[in-house]
């Protein structure tokens, strides 16, 4: 069994620790999965890690090895110990990524321990991820149309997991944009 939750904003020092080791985890098992390299990320202050999550436009989410210890503790919200963290992804909104013209929101860091693959884990992170861009007003639009209504994610050619994960929930390419070699990206409507 496992727990999701989104990380909150800002962060506690702990929670950012936890993540760090995550995504630095990320990086050096699935390194051709990702954007960014273990050695670039590994050389980030404590402050570049907490900005990264600390902005009111994003939300990450993580799923956790289910433990018999409550989420509650004392009226404020406690997270899991972060060595139970198995999974991660971000979702950026519109405004995260400023000063571009850069419309739809923008999915990234997926991943998932590969001894929790085949569980669901990512399918269930994609799905929060979806419903807060859906619950979410960016004040960059004050209306919404067709445009701002998507959530992208660029995805490495190689990578028939994701590929196939994107497409169950409902991703489709698309055609045309420049992208970076080796990669393309996938849209949904949010």
């Amino acid at each position: 069994m496992y727990n999701y939750f989104s990380l909150p904003c800002p962060a506690p020092p702990s929670v950012v620790a936890a993540y760090k080791s995550l995504r630095l985890s990320s990086l050096r098992v699935d390194a051709a999965c990702f954007g960014s390299t273990y050695t670039r990320e590994a050389a980030f202050t404590d402050d570049k890690w907490s900005e990264r999550l600390d902005s009111p436009f994003k939300r990450t989410f993580v799923a956790s090895v289910s433990s018999a210890s409550s989420f509650k503790m004392e009226g404020k919200e406690r997270f899991p110990d972060g060595s139970s963290w198995v999974a991660t992804v971000s979702v950026l909104a519109p405004s995260e990524l400023l000063p571009t013209n850069w419309e739809p929101y923008l999915l990234v860091g997926l991943r998932v321990h590969p001894e929790h693959r085949g569980k669901g884990l990512a399918q269930a992170l994609m799905k929060h991820g979806l419903e807060w861009a859906r619950a979410f007003t960016d004040p960059k639009f004050t209306e919404t149309n067709d445009e701002t209504e998507r959530m992208v994610a660029l995805v490495v050619h190689d990578n028939e997991a994701a590929c196939t994960l994107y497409t169950k929930m409902g991703f489709h390419n698309l055609e045309g944009g420049s992208w970076e070699e080796g990669l393309h990206c996938m849209v949904v409507k949010v």
